[in-house]
């Protein structure tokens, strides 16, 4: 019995991974820091992780090529150009960048894709004890 259970994992693997929560994401203000953002990087600073998937609501499949723009203020509360990217997601819907951790406790995003609505969102909360934060995008179709 118990090769049973093991062979029933390993068949539906693949399909409990893709299993999400393919809610929408919440949109959020943009705030009026915001200037547009033409650097395109995967790291502009050290020290904290944010990684994770860009998907399409209605089935939960990646969005390759989603252009995911993020900034955020220093330490002194000032917005940097410094702390200004942008990164496309990869083939699996992927992407990860480094940043500082600014002690702010928040890093704004817009998300964009062809045939998706714009994605206006940003991340609050405490430092993560792994120095890691990992962050879906749930786009919706226009």
């Amino acid at each position: 019995m118990p090769k049973l259970i093991l062979f029933l994992i390993l068949l539906f693997q693949p399909l409990l991974a893709v299993a999400a929560d393919c809610t929408p994401t919440r949109q959020t203000f943009l705030g009026n820091n915001y200037k547009p953002i033409t650097t395109q990087k995967t790291d502009v600073g050290e020290g904290l992780r944010i990684q994770g998937r860009v998907l399409a609501s209605k089935n939960c499949q990646p969005i390759a090529g989603a252009r995911i723009e993020h900034w955020q203020a220093n330490a002194e509360g000032n917005y940097v150009d410094r702390l200004r990217a942008y990164l496309l997601s990869a083939e699996d819907g992927g992407y990860r960048f480094n940043t500082d951790w600014t002690g702010l406790n928040h890093i704004h995003f817009i998300v964009t894709a062809q045939g998706y609505k714009k994605l206006t969102t940003l991340w609050a909360g405490e430092r993560p004890q792994d120095n890691q934060i990992n962050l879906n995008f749930v786009l919706e179709p226009q």
